[in-house]
Order: structure tokens, then C-alpha cells, then sequence
């Protein structure tokens, strides 16, 4: 059973196949989560983001986990890392 449900709604909801499809960047995919889920859905979402930042895992690690978690997104095709780019959403769901 997968222990961070909120997040795996964020990511195979929001961050799925066709993405880039719907949204001009990664980040109004992040906005576009906030402004249509409840301030309760995105905390949850923001504290189980903390938990797996937390598991300080490697970057092949952390793109397993998002992409059994249903991301499509890789931030590595953009020359950015997977931790960074995780910090940087939880930044943004922050407000």
C-alpha cells in the first residue's frame, strides 16, 4: 500500500502523460493543484512531499519513487536535479 496517497493524486493526477499537453511549465501545473484542491488536500500534499524529502534519497531513487507515484515529469531533461526541483515544489504549494 502506497504510504503518501495525497502525493500520488498530485503527481498521477496533475504531472501525468500529457502535462505539458495542458500546461506551458511545470510550475502552472503546481499552481493549477492549488488553485483546484482544498487547502486540507494541498497541506496534506506539502506534508507527505516533507516526508519523502526526507528520506534523503539519491536522485535515481526519488525519480523510482515519483514515477511509481505516476510522475511524468523528469526535471533532469532540464538540466535540473530531482531533489531540487521537489524543493522548489514544495516552495510553490507553500504560497
Amino acid at each position: 500500500m502506497n504510504d503518501l496517497p495525497a502525493l500520488e493524486n498530485f503527481f498521477a493526477a496533475y504531472f501525468h502523460q500529457d502535462w505539458a499537453q495542458e500546461h506551458a511549465t511545470p510550475e502552472a501545473v503546481v499552481d493549477t493543484y492549488r488553485a483546484s484542491e482544498s487547502d486540507e488536500t494541498v497541506a496534506r500534499t506539502r506534508d507527505e512531499l516533507d516526508r519523502l524529502l526526507a528520506r534523503d534519497l539519491d536522485g535515481p531513487a526519488l525519480a523510482a519513487q515519483l514515477r511509481a507515484l505516476g510522475c511524468e515529469f523528469d526535471p533532469t531533461r532540464e538540466g535540473g536535479e530531482w531533489y531540487d526541483w521537489l524543493v522548489k515544489v514544495r516552495q510553490r504549494l507553500a504560497g
